[in-house]
């Protein structure tokens, strides 16, 4: 994911996250799973910016809403708890996530959020991921 992109995304989830008033962390990881930008929007606590990495980068993973993935912990423990061991530590199936995908359905990367509820977190998350095509 270019880091123009991962802006633009933050961009979008800081303002879904104003226009409902919430203090939450947002980051944007590429395919891989890898940061390319955090922040703590409205000073949301230090713990936020953690979470919603493990969001994101099981979205990214996994090519999916982190919503999905959470559905899958319930039915496949084992699998879920194996690739939280394989990202050392940085993946959690919880709802906040969304991936963003190319025009032809490539996944460049994730948005994931938390400080909110897990709808809400989701909701900024899209927004994120929309502002870039995802």
């Amino acid at each position: 994911m270019k880091t123009e992109d991962a802006r633009k995304a933050l961009e979008a989830a800081r303002a879904e996250a104003n226009k409902i008033g919430k203090a939450v962390s947002v980051v944007v990881v590429d395919s891989a799973g890898t940061m390319v930008i955090m922040e703590r929007v409205n000073n949301s606590t230090p713990f936020t910016a953690i979470v919603a990495e493990g969001k994101a980068v099981a979205s990214a993973v996994m090519g999916r809403p982190s919503a999905q993935i959470a559905e899958t912990a319930q039915r496949f423990p084992s699998m879920v708890n194996s690739m939280a061991l394989r990202m050392g530590g940085r993946f959690m199936a919880v709802q906040g996530a969304v991936p963003v995908l190319d025009a032809s359905g490539v996944i460049l990367g994730a948005v994931g959020v938390s400080g909110a509820t897990a709808e809400e977190d989701e909701q900024i998350a899209s927004a994120g991921a929309a502002a870039i095509g995802g």
